[in-house]
């Protein structure tokens, strides 16, 4: 008798499925080389953003510094390129070139093509102190380079290399005979990895300040070569001392000497910079071997139990502490305590590729002898500035009692009351932290919108009356006395500064949610603040975010879509209408615009603007768009020579100007130019240095890589019938976008207080279409500035601060 057809179907089916799900040997994969680096960047870097790119120039940074410490380079010089390419130059000792016998290759290549190779690992004469332990540094920035040069000064010659996405792209070189020594390193990140090329120059130098300080008489040149251009040297000859006077800053200190002691031992090497000012919060950050050991570690833990005894007893040993006072807290002796703690070791133990704590245990103690002893000896040498520092921890002490008895007062309070959360608070229905977010709200009637649009099993609000107090005025007594501060902390269930308990926050999500104006940015800083401060422990585990709302709304027919980025709206006009443009340039010759033709198009053009940007810097604005208008870069003329030839023969049809030669020699040549569509005349003149340049020639090169891609401007685009003349790229760009936006309504929106319920609910509240901005702390060093400066009670930082970025505002508020 037959089987049964379908029995027979289903069973060769579940084979065939048996197969398709099959684990074995064949599905084992490894990635050779730097293959791994590559596929899986965020294990390497932390991020693609912008975290990440910063990271390429710190590791390739950090090799330098490591050859500082060893004591054999003084100076540093950092480039970035109008292409966002960098350069990072040192004096050191050079990468050796010799051939590893073991490899097969010369050293330098290993170095930037093999993970875990260096000279930190062996007991040779490497490295004694290193703070890249893990070897991965400038080979992971090679990965991760579109392109990577490198220049080595050793052995009596100049050796180069160049390489491409992390493989080498020929033999290491030896070149011309130098004296000097040193390595460059110029790389262009990979824009295939990289969400953006865009370095923050802020970003840069105040790490660079930071290994400054750290790395006493090291220079470190930071130049922006991008538009308008800007350069910062950093150099401390007082080391960590000019650290803390730099963090000291906005602040008035206790006690005008900087406390300043060091030793040495089997251990390793200590140095402690102190001061206090008259603030209410403590600024201690500890390093190992340069690293901003974030999490702490031995050595602060030996730093904080000594500095809290030696205080105690020079207290009790002067009166100044009475037999029946209890002992002064740690909380109490480091109120306005701004120190710096850095230890150099052979050996670190880290936590981790993050290595932000320090795990070696014989540290703490050779730490914490050496505080007790030094400190105790400067506050006997001091007797006033010790005086001034114990009963400032006194008064600290005893405002931290106030504060206590209040919280005990509230507590028995609500107690007697029978309920525990603010009267404003539109809470949850579920009881897991984990599910449950907490939207921050200015005022009733943004919390009446934000109660009609939330989810209620999920989502609760608080909306907050008055102004929050800025707690970085203020001692802890005087901010839990505030209305705001006491509905967040009730709200929130942790509790606060000594009190704090991460376990008993009642929301894993709180979303500081208000308007786009001035009011609302001064209420989401001083709230920014308060966290900070007094409940750092929420930033640090990522529960503080903060709502963005979208910057446009556009509906094209049926369709409506929210964009919080410009990059977004520009998918969005462009989607399924590439195949329809079409580009006719100067020649007649027709191109169509295909997605990858425009993002090739698009990643040439932002390398084209650095380099216009940058010779409009040096050459003024007017010259260097005249030169990119003309036929001059069209036909790739790279010498005042090949320039004048061209100025001197017939001006092409469909030439942007008329020129003539007004004059000419090795210096300059003087050319008057009529625009052909306005009539305008201008004369330019160009002088030689110009077409010498390195950005000009860079900028020839690129704008025949543009008229590849689209031809030969003045050119045509149109889509279906309508179309738009452009006489340069720039131009080409904005007609393409112009005519994608016909037919598409777009309302921009400045903030929440334009939105009704529903477009809150879908833009702010809904977790499936919302957009969260989540609060991180990036450098340690950087907050505690910026905190300082704008909320402290000095006004110049202030005033220096708004100089320095006002040409980076979009939009004012006024």
């Amino acid at each position: 008798m037959d089987e049964n057809p379908n029995r027979k179907d289903r069973v060769a089916k579940a084979k065939a499925k048996a197969a398709e799900d099959s684990y074995g040997e064949k599905d084992i994969t490894v990635l050779e080389g730097l293959e791994a680096v590559r596929k899986r960047p965020g294990m390497y870097i932390g991020s693609t953003g912008v975290r990440g790119l910063h990271h390429l120039v710190y590791e390739v940074v950090d090799n330098s510094v490591d050859e500082a410490l060893a004591g054999h380079c003084d100076s540093v010089e950092i480039t970035i390129h109008p292409d966002n390419s960098v350069t990072v130059a040192d004096n050191g000792r050079g990468i050796p070139v010799g051939i590893l016998e073991k490899e097969k290759r010369p050293a330098a290549e290993v170095v930037l093509t093999v993970l875990h190779a260096g000279g930190k690992f062996g007991d040779g004469g490497g490295y004694k102190v290193s703070g890249g332990l893990h070897g991965v540094g400038v080979s992971v920035v090679n990965a991760l380079s579109e392109r990577l040069h490198l220049e080595v000064g050793r052995e009596g010659h100049v050796w180069t290399q160049d390489y491409a996405r992390g493989k080498p792209a020929n033999e290491l070189t030896k070149g011309a005979k130098r004296k000097t020594t040193g390595t460059t390193i110029s790389f262009l990140p990979d824009a295939e990895i990289f969400e953006t090329l865009e370095y923050d120059f802020a970003t840069l130098a105040e790490r660079m300040r930071e290994t400054a300080f750290l790395t006493k008489g090291l220079r470190i040149t930071l130049t922006d070569e991008r538009g308008e251009g800007q350069s910062e040297t950093f150099h401390a000859e007082g080391g960590i001392v000019d650290f803390v006077a730099h963090l000291n800053e906005a602040k008035d200190a206790l006690h005008k000497k900087c406390i300043y002691f060091a030793g040495e031992g089997e251990e390793g090497q200590v140095e402690i910079a102190m001061q206090w000012n008259t603030g209410y919060q403590e600024s201690i950050f500890s390093f190992a071997n340069n690293i901003n050991t974030h999490e702490g570690g031995s050595h602060l833990s030996g730093f904080r139990s000594a500095l809290t005894r030696t205080m105690n007893a020079y207290a009790r040993e002067k009166g100044l502490l009475k037999e029946k006072d209890p002992n002064l807290s740690g909380d109490d002796v480091r109120e306005g305590l701004t120190a710096v703690i850095s230890v150099k070791l052979q050996d670190p133990q880290f936590e981790g590729q993050t290595k932000t704590k320090l795990g070696n245990p014989p540290i703490e103690g050779f730490v914490q002898g050496i505080v007790n002893r030094r400190l105790a000896e400067f506050l006997e040498e001091h007797p006033a500035e010790g005086r001034r520092a114990v009963m400032k921890s006194i008064d600290a002490a005893r405002a931290r009692a106030a504060a206590r008895k209040a919280r005990d007062l509230t507590r028995r309070k609500s107690a007697l009351e029978n309920s525990t959360l603010p009267g404003k608070l539109a809470d949850c229905t579920v009881r897991d932290p984990s599910l449950a977010e907490l939207f921050i709200v200015e005022g009733d009637s943004a919390g009446g919108s934000a109660k009609q649009a939330r989810d209620r099993s999920t989502q609760a609000v608080l909306p907050l009356f008055g102004k929050i107090i800025n707690v970085e005025k203020n001692r802890i007594d005087k901010v839990l006395a505030n209305d705001a501060v006491q509905s967040l902390i009730t709200a929130i269930g942790t509790g606060v500064h000594e009190e704090f308990e991460i376990e008993d926050a009642r929301y894993h999500k709180l979303v500081i949610t208000t308007d786009a104006d001035v009011d609302g940015a001064h209420i989401r800083t001083l709230i920014l603040t308060f966290f900070y401060r007094q409940m750092p422990e929420l930033i640090e585990n990522g529960y503080v975010y903060i709502a963005k709302p979208p910057l446009y709304r556009a509906k094209n027919g049926k369709r409506e879509l929210y964009l919080e980025k410009e990059s977004e709206l520009e998918a969005f006009l462009l989607r399924d209408k590439f195949d329809k443009f079409e580009i006719v340039d100067r020649s007649g010759k027709a191109t169509k615009l295909s997605e990858s033709r425009w993002q090739r198009f698009n990643r040439s053009f932002k390398e084209y603007e650095g380099w216009v940007s940058s010779l409009q810097a040096a050459y003024g604005h007017d010259r260097v768009r005249f030169l990119s208008e003309s036929q001059i870069l069209d036909e790739g003329a790279a010498s005042i020579a090949g320039v004048r030839e061209l100025v001197e023969g017939p001006d092409p049809e469909g030439e942007a100007y008329e020129t003539e030669l007004v004059s000419a020699d090795a210096e300059e040549l003087v050319v008057r130019a009529v625009h052909r569509r306005s009539g305008l005349a201008r004369t330019h003149r160009l002088p030689a240095t110009l077409f010498a340049s390195t950005e000009y020639r860079k900028l020839v090169e690129v704008h025949a890589s543009l008229l590849k891609q689209v031809g030969e401007p003045p050119v045509t685009v149109t889509l279906g019938d309508r179309g738009k003349d452009a006489e340069s790229f720039a131009e080409l760009r904005r007609a393409v976008l112009e005519l994608a936006r016909h037919g598409v309504t777009l309302q921009r929106f400045k903030g929440l207080g334009e939105m009704n319920a529903e477009q809150l609910r879908v833009t702010t509240m809904a977790p499936e279409s919302r957009t969260l901005q989540q609060v991180t702390i990036e450098d340690a060093t950087m907050a505690e500035k910026v905190f300082s400066d704008l909320m402290g009670d000095k006004v110049e930082p202030r005033k220096e601060f708004i100089t320095n970025n006002a040409r980076d505002v979009d939009v004012l508020d006024v």
